[in-house]
């Protein structure tokens, strides 16, 4: 099972899991590809550390990197 482990937060505040990826920088090459259609809060989760990591997209109209 890869380690890390991405969430969408939802509006209502819930965590929604979207998919796994091998390496964190490919978690948030995969966060970046999700953001690009589905704008909003994801979070990448470390299963070795405990750890999480929270990401921001702001909405596809509005230019610009990630927010971490």
């Amino acid at each position: 099972m890869p380690p890390f482990h991405i969430f969408k937060l939802r509006t209502d505040g819930i965590l929604h899991f979207v998919e796994e990826a091998e390496t964190l920088d490919d978690a948030r090459a995969g966060v970046q590809s999700l953001a690009e259609l589905w704008p909003g809060k994801y979070v990448i989760y470390d299963e070795a550390t405990g750890e999480g990591v929270s990401i921001t997209r702001a909405s596809s109209s509005r230019r610009g990197g990630l927010e971490v």
